[in-house]
């Protein structure tokens, strides 16, 4: 709690300069100056790392803001980061890089089931249904999942969508291997009664 506040004055320092004092050489040093004595290994800030790459977007110095969130990423991944990071790239269109970070988010956090499904839903979108359908069957061959039903959901809902529904019924069957949860098998019956097969449902 003492670091939190001691960082968020720091924030203000950095804030107070680019805005009010219009400096952003200074706010670029306070950010800079505050990230050296955060001791990373033990603990981070993912907040101020943020800032200091939104500062870098502001001055039109994408570069900068990719170097920032880059050394965040290396130095101390957090899940935080790899959004904003993500985000910036998309404003941008840049996809190629966006895949590769959502790869290294994945590789520092595979049991984050949001993450392997936003991933997913971004090559959805993009029409890239081999990629996403990839995606989504290495996020629930993972040993360890954080929110297992997420994912399952959305890689059932993805093939819905696709109107694959052999697809999605083999999923179901797979899904219910693993539980016997009575929300599954509801959630079966509406998908088979849904497409007109009322024998299965």
């Amino acid at each position: 709690r003492a670091w939190r506040r001691y960082i968020y004055l720091w924030i203000y320092y950095a804030v107070f300069e680019e805005l009010a004092m219009k400096d952003t050489d200074r706010a670029r040093q306070v950010y800079r100056e505050c990230l050296k004595i955060i001791p990373h290994k033990h603990f981070t800030f993912a907040k101020i790392w943020i800032m200091a790459a939104h500062l870098e977007v502001r001055q039109k110095d994408l570069a900068g803001a990719r170097r920032v969130f880059g050394r965040a990423i290396g130095e101390c991944p957090k899940e935080r980061v790899f959004k904003a990071y993500v985000e910036l790239e998309l404003q941008i269109g840049n996809i190629e890089r966006v895949r590769t970070i959502y790869e290294k988010m994945l590789e520092s956090f595979p049991a984050n089931c949001k993450a392997w499904t936003a991933f997913g839903e971004l090559e959805q979108s993009l029409g890239e249904l081999e990629r996403a359908r990839a995606i989504f069957e290495l996020g629930v061959a993972q040993p360890l999942l954080d929110m297992p039903e997420v994912l399952w959901k959305a890689f059932i809902d993805f093939e819905i969508a696709e109107e694959e529904h052999s697809r999605a019924r083999a999923l179901y069957n797979r899904l219910l291997e693993r539980t016997t949860h009575v929300k599954v098998y509801m959630s079966f019956a509406q998908f088979e009664s849904s497409i007109g097969d009322f024998q299965r449902a």
